[in-house]
């Protein structure tokens, strides 16, 4: 009995020496290309081979299988931050570096804010000023020794020294940058001693307590895959293997491509892995 792999060798033989006499064959006024003879003779061989054709159909099925269940992906952070200035001050306190890694809540930038401190007190003690005026021609009005005009512009005095105030108070909140959640430097855009510029970034921050996978896989996949579908991630510049499941599913597919994005998380953070890094995630078929 002829097995598969005689048959291709068998084949592939053929086909070799069909090839090297095709010129032979066009002299003596062949008219069918040689590579019509081998695919008649190749189609007969494989008829006459019992499950043959099964066998080689399942094992290119196999193949096929394992390269679609296979899709590339990046490491990204949970969140990713730019701080820019929102004031034009000297910055007095820059302790973080590029790399370092910090807690919620802890100081990342701190401006000098002498002027707007110096301009907070003068405007509240306008403020104080206007609201003691509102109120002595309250009482006058009781008395009708003061009109109700009188009365509204007064109040709208103290309205407007109240709002130069609090605007005050807005642009004091800026000159103190805390970190919103743990995480790291990424990179620094500015220098202690510097003065920048509104709207100037300062530094970039990542939360890299979780990290997320970005995958682009096929929009037919999501006949089998949801939420919660678990998958191996094989990290390039590791080289190692992480387990992860997805936790996102893209909200629209690519028309031209026919593909989805989705996003995982690995079932525990890796200690050497780092956002930005690349690899590949194999998926299994589910057996129901």
């Amino acid at each position: 009995m002829i097995t598969l792999a005689n048959f291709i060798k068998l084949y592939l033989d053929l086909a070799n020496t069909l090839t090297c006499r095709r010129d032979a064959l066009q002299r003596n006024g062949l008219s069918k290309p040689a590579s019509v003879i081998i695919a008649f003779v190749g189609l007969q061989l494989l008829v006459s081979l019992p499950g043959a054709a099964q066998s080689l159909s399942d094992r290119v099925a196999k193949l096929e299988d394992l390269n679609a269940l296979t899709a590339r992906g990046v490491v990204m952070p949970n969140a990713e931050v730019t701080f820019s200035s929102e004031i034009a001050a000297p910055i007095t306190e820059l302790p973080v570096k590029a790399g370092d890694t910090f807690n919620k809540g802890a100081k990342l930038v701190r401006f000098d804010c002498g002027k707007y401190d110096a301009e907070l007190r003068g405007s509240m003690a306008i403020e104080g000023k206007q609201l003691l005026i509102l109120n002595n021609r309250k009482k006058l009005k009781q008395r009708n020794a003061a009109s109700s005009f009188e009365v509204a512009e007064a109040s709208a005095d103290y309205q407007s020294a109240k709002a130069q105030v609090d605007a005050l108070k807005q642009i004091l909140r800026f000159c103190l940058i805390k970190a919103p959640f743990n995480g790291r430097v990424l990179e620094l855009h500015a220098d202690r001693y510097e003065m920048p510029s509104a709207n100037q970034p300062l530094l970039t921050v990542v939360d890299d307590s979780i990290l997320e996978l970005d995958l682009i896989v096929p929009s037919k996949w999501l006949r089998w895959l949801t939420i919660g579908t678990g998958f191996s991630f094989d990290v390039d510049e590791t080289g190692k293997s992480y387990g992860a499941k997805i936790v996102r599913l893209g909200a629209k597919i690519d028309a031209v491509s026919q593909t989805i994005k989705i996003t995982g998380v690995f079932d525990q953070r890796p200690e050497r892995v780092l956002p930005g890094m690349s690899g590949a995630a194999h998926f299994n078929l589910p057996t129901q």
